[in-house]
């Protein structure tokens, strides 16, 4: 997999210089005809030469050029309060309800420094995402993400003097058929994807999907038909089918990006305090759920003959406060913790397998932890061969004064 897409204008050199060298005059040709359409465009505006340049290389056609550089500018002018928040860094707040489910963030570089949107679609919660919120809702978080990345791109293009894009990679560890064949997400990755390229040309480097189960070959036939065949072209599968387990480097994606940058979910050497992707532990793998706003709690339904493993990654001295509240039966509850350093060291037991009854109440616990790691906190129904259980749980890092308060909680019933 080489880093430009087949039939890209900058498949060779991207140094500013020697593009306007090629694309200058048409570069010019595209701000005059914007300006004398009335648009504010040129030297002194976000709309220079540079962000002209993306329009240029994208569309051979000047009049292809100027029509969707109009419609980009359009679109902005209607956008302008939430592109300035995104400029701001701002996250804002009527998108505070999609972010938990949707575990994707700006995280890591190439080795040329260009940025990396990771997506770790098979933990992401599109099903809850789309019973609580519009299409429009949806796909306009979907635009205010590129944006951010955009801002990233530009940022570097204009301190390097060479034309940045950004390489999305798509963890598809744990994606179901259920979740990738969701019609209304799929309209949504659609709408979205029609609308980036418009209005954000040449953003796009290359989008690699990754850790690809079996069923990927259903999922892919619905998705690539929501794409265009430009999009398409710049889409690359890696061989890897397990970055956690498997050696990295058999997969092409290795050789375009700073490993030490990448979550080591992916097989680089990242590992953020709290998670490197939206707070999400890198160990997680089951899909986040939709927490109540008012108790913090998230339900959840655990299969006969299956568990619910939470994660939380956790510092030396760290207190973690445990809630599980079962609504029929029992469920087994155990926790241990997994060391930061991976490899096959043995996980410490920190809390003793019982059995936890729904006519109990509630359990709680303050956990102490000992070393850095993830705590991995257990909800077992592996031994009812019938019947499901729904649960609510909540599991958090205490603040050193929720620490002391909480720590005299009466755990007698463990």
């Amino acid at each position: 997999m080489s880093v430009a897409a087949a039939g890209d204008e900058t498949a060779g050199d991207r140094g500013l210089d020697s593009l306007f060298e090629k694309h200058g005059e048409r570069v010019r040709v595209l701000l005059q005809a914007l300006s004398g359409d009335g648009h504010a465009v040129g030297e002194g505006t976000p709309y220079d030469e540079i962000w002209a340049l993306r329009f240029v290389l994208s569309h051979p056609e000047d009049a292809e050029a100027a029509r969707n550089a109009a419609e980009t500018l359009r679109w902005r002018a209607e956008n302008k309060d939430m592109l300035a928040a995104a400029a701001r860094g701002e996250r804002l707040k009527r998108f505070e309800s999609i972010e938990p489910l949707v575990v994707a963030q700006y995280h890591g570089e190439t080795s040329t420094g260009a940025p990396l949107y990771i997506i770790r679609a098979g933990i992401s919660n599109t099903m809850a995402l789309t019973n609580t919120h519009t299409h429009e809702q949806m796909v306009e978080f979907m635009m205010y993400r590129k944006e951010l990345g955009f801002l990233l791109c530009d940022a570097i293009t204009r301190k390097t003097n060479k034309l940045t894009k950004l390489v999305t990679v798509n963890d598809l560890s744990h994606v179901s058929l259920l979740a990738g064949t969701d019609k209304r997400f799929t309209a949504v990755l659609g709408a979205a994807s029609k609308l980036s390229e418009t209005l954000y040309p040449q953003l796009l480097d290359r989008a690699v999907l990754i850790n690809a189960p079996y069923i990927f070959g259903a999922i892919w036939s619905i998705i690539k038909g929501l794409m265009s065949a430009k999009t398409r072209a710049k889409v690359a599968v890696c061989g890897s089918s397990d970055t956690r387990k498997g050696d990295i480097s058999k997969c092409p994606f290795a050789k375009l990006i700073n490993l030490e940058t990448v979550p080591s979910f992916l097989g680089g050497g990242c590992r953020c305090a709290g998670g490197c992707v939206r707070g999400v532990s890198n160990e997680q793998t089951v899909m986040v759920g939709m927490s109540n706003p008012e108790d913090g709690l998230t339900p959840a339904t655990i299969a006969a003959r299956d568990k619910l493993k939470v994660y939380v990654d956790v510092e030396a001295g760290d207190k973690v406060a445990c809630y599980v509240r079962v609504e029929q039966r029992g469920v087994e509850v155990a926790a241990a913790l997994r060391p930061a350093s991976g490899g096959k060291q043995a996980e410490t037991t920190l809390l003793q397998k019982f059995k936890h009854k729904s006519d109990l109440g509630a359990w709680e616990k303050v956990i102490d932890i000992p070393q850095k790691g993830t705590l991995v906190l257990v909800l077992n129904n592996e031994y009812s061969m019938l019947n499901s259980k729904s649960v609510k749980y909540r599991v958090a890092v205490l603040e050193a004064s929720d620490a002391e308060r909480l720590s005299t909680i009466d755990d007698d019933r463990v």
